[in-house]
């Protein structure tokens, strides 16, 4: 059977767009001469250099640094064998950091502009596989593993949570076991609105009294504590 865990936590922090459009700029112009395919809009040695220091100066960050930040999605920026401008790249990079949280990607590691390791990312952790699988059933492993985990979590939340009525004679229908996954996966496994991963439960926006539904688009993720402080009136 395929081997999957959670390696461990990792974040993102997004880098400024003036941030890394700067560097961009600086290793495109460096690329350049470096080929010694300069001409009259590249700037020379020097000026690179002054550069350079006026980034670092600036964003008391090596240029570099942020470089190797954006490479990082290297395989979902740069699909074609293309010129890219410096705010394409940019705008493909957030892309990326706003879609690890819903599917599994792989992140680039790379040293001396040499890729160096690789690793699979997906909603706050890094996951390793074993076994010999292509990228798409990696990908579904992983998802599997995370819905398996939510399965398991909310198992327990119902064991040690219970905090239902025993008196009450009202049964709201049960949340489709689809509609349980794609809200988990769309918040991430966590609060919607506090960011928790504690004691977590579906809480319906209208609520099935007041008629609200059972579908995605009606429930959200929320942490014991968020959802008690909650009315029984639609906000």
């Amino acid at each position: 059977m395929p081997s999957v865990k959670k390696t461990r936590p990792i974040s993102f922090e997004v880098i400024d767009k003036s941030k890394a459009i700067a560097a961009l700029l600086i290793q495109s112009n460096l690329e350049v001469i470096e080929k010694g395919r300069a001409d009259s809009g590249t700037l020379s040695e020097l000026e690179l250099k002054k550069r350079i220091d006026e980034f670092e100066r600036t964003y008391h960050h090596s240029y570099l640094a942020v470089i190797k930040d954006l490479w990082k999605w290297y395989l979902y920026i740069f699909t074609e064998k293309r010129s890219y401008y410096s705010e394409e790249i940019y705008n493909r990079y957030i892309d990326c950091i706003s879609r690890v949280n819903k599917e599994p990607l792989i992140m680039l590691e790379f040293g001396n502009g040499k890729l160096t390791s690789y690793e699979w990312v997906f909603n706050g952790f890094v996951y390793e596989v074993n076994g010999f699988y292509s990228d798409d059933q990696i990908r579904l492993l992983i998802l599997e593993d995370f819905d398996k985990e939510r399965a398991y979590f909310e198992k327990l939340n119902a064991k040690f949570n219970q905090t239902a009525n025993p008196n009450t004679t009202y049964e709201r229908p049960r949340i489709p076991e689809n509609i349980r996954i794609e809200v988990w996966r769309r918040d991430g496994g966590k609060c919607a609105r506090c960011g928790s991963r504690e004691k977590l439960e579906y809480d319906h926006i209208v609520p099935i009294s007041k008629g609200g539904s059972n579908t995605a688009r009606n429930i959200e993720l929320l942490c014991e504590r968020c959802n008690r402080s909650k009315s029984n009136n639609v906000v």
